[in-house]
């Protein structure tokens, strides 16, 4: 199952790149009001935040592929790095709509495509929860929840 959750990690963490990618390119493009609105820290932030997030994902999901390439133990990293990446993938995706507004809607964009495929890796392999009760049990020495 590591494995699967490492290549998990990286599909997310591309899927959110490439939302941000399509999503800065069109904050610079777009012009409202005489600028365009990627001059406004509004849309600026959201989305200088998602690149933060994605990165810090990917930097889990490949401390988690050398540990497994490695033969080590991985299972925490794995989960870590699905887990961030799903989230950060997700929220890239979402921020990528809410910038292009309507046109988010719009199947040449593809931003719509991008929220739904990205969507698929919070919930399965496996969901946050089970995740977050893996991290709970097995790293902090918690007791089994479920």
């Amino acid at each position: 199952m590591n494995p699967e959750r490492i290549l998990v990690a990286a599909e997310s963490v591309g899927l959110g790149r490439n939302a941000l990618q399509r999503a800065s390119r069109y904050a610079k493009e777009r012009i409202v009001f005489d600028r365009p609105i990627g001059m406004n820290q509004g849309a600026q932030h959201p989305l200088a935040e998602c690149w933060m997030h994605l990165e810090a994902a990917n930097l889990m999901a490949m401390k988690a592929a050398t540990l497994y390439d490695q033969q080590q133990p991985c299972g925490a990293e794995s989960n870590a790095a699905k887990y961030l990446a799903a989230e950060a993938g997700y929220k890239a995706a979402e921020t990528a709509m809410l910038t292009l507004g309507g046109f988010g809607y719009a199947k040449e964009f593809h931003i719509e495509r991008l929220l739904r495929e990205v969507m698929l890796f919070r919930i399965a392999p496996v969901s946050g929860q089970l995740v977050k009760c893996f991290i709970g049990e097995k790293v902090l020495g918690l007791p089994k929840s479920y």
